[in-house]
């Protein structure tokens, strides 16, 4: 609760933190795809050739995230308005229809059949865990929407925890159910009132763990093994909520920079300035629609910040080029041991104060 309340104090010192800092929901997304075994990067999602069905669904992830937190906040951000339907909303907006029926995920709706988890044995797979058949899970998801919008006997993290393991074990739907659970995560702690925005990823935690973290959820089912799966999970909350706020620090003192340096620069740098850490990579057209100025403008833009090192073109192409501002994207995607801690961060920034005023 420590780490959650810095990192939510730190994004409300910040005047519109979700459009200064959106790309975080993007970095949910990515580590999201990750977790089900692919490559898609903050990087594909913003490139306007890609569009392979994997970026096309952490695009999708993104959108559902933003949507749903925006509809959230509307509501009056109570667990009571977070509901069944919101939840079939939110696998809907995730999946798209499979390439044939057999593969269709049927967004939106729960599994008419039976299901199970696999896991690799030697040169094949054997069932690893069966969830309950259709009309089982029907109901246990009742169960769950009244558990998720009446507060009970336990504090929030840990209503959260336990709601999170009831939805990846009812697995209600034929796909997606891991992404709408690490996507109802973030929702749910917006609805407890511990985040005001949806500027946080536990995916990260998950895909760096991912074995220990589908152990801990079968020990609950079979051996119930509640203590160490809350353990772990709030393990995890902390662990992303320091590296959100650690991340963060370091993109508001990259930004901090680029104002002093850019002070006296024309209107159209500095705004394009600004604009990169919502959206890091884009063409020169795109640049211009970001600035709101004609492409000659934007193009002039573009070309000294390129020239400065700001930018980078990253197509090698003549035409339909492609920009990308290597320093941002760096800050978001450096290593989990590259990154000070929260503590060192403000020490640094304590230091520099102290210096000031002497």
């Amino acid at each position: 609760m420590h780490s959650l309340g810095r990192l939510d104090g730190f994004w409300s010192e910040i005047e519109n933190p979700e459009a200064v800092f959106g790309l975080f929901v993007y970095k949910e997304a990515e580590q999201s795809s990750q977790v089900e075994g692919t490559r898609v990067t903050v990087s594909d999602m913003y490139e306007e050739g890609e569009d392979s069905k994997d970026v096309r669904e952490a695009r999708n992830y993104a959108s559902a995230l933003k949507k749903a937190a925006t509809q959230l906040s509307e509501t009056g951000r109570s667990r009571e308005s977070l509901s069944i339907e919101l939840v079939k909303q939110l696998h809907s907006e995730l999946m798209e229809k499979g390439r044939s029926d057999e593969e269709d995920p049927l967004p939106g709706e729960f599994r008419p059949g039976y299901a199970w988890i696999d896991e690799s044995v030697g040169l094949g797979n054997r069932v690893r865990f069966a969830p309950p058949k259709p009309e089982i899970a029907a109901a246990r998801m009742e169960n769950f929407e009244e558990y998720m919008q009446f507060e009970g006997e336990y504090p929030d993290l840990i209503d959260i925890g336990i709601l999170h393991y009831q939805l990846e074990t009812i697995h209600p739907f034929v796909d997606g159910n891991g992404r709408v659970g690490r996507l109802l995560i973030v929702l749910l702690l917006m609805a407890s009132d511990i985040l005001l925005h949806p500027l946080f990823y536990l995916s990260s935690y998950i895909r760096r763990n991912r074995d220990e973290y589908t152990d801990r959820l079968l020990a609950v089912s079979e051996e119930g093994e509640w203590n160490e799966w809350l353990l772990f999970f709030l393990e995890g909350i902390k662990e992303q909520a320091d590296e959100a706020f650690s991340r963060a620090k370091l993109l508001l003192h990259l930004r901090e920079q680029y104002r002093s340096q850019y002070e006296d620069a024309r209107p159209s740098i500095k705004t394009l300035l600004r604009e990169i850490f919502t959206e890091p990579v884009f063409t020169v057209n795109r640049a211009a629609e970001m600035i709101d100025m004609t492409y000659p403008a934007a193009n002039t833009a573009v070309s000294i910040l390129e020239e400065d090192g700001v930018l980078r073109e990253r197509t090698q192409k003549e035409r339909y080029r492609e920009f990308q501002a290597d320093e941002v994207l760096d800050a978001l995607n450096k290593d989990t041991d590259e990154i000070p801690s929260p503590e060192e961060l403000i020490g640094q920034e304590e230091g520099r104060l102290e210096d000031i005023t002497q």
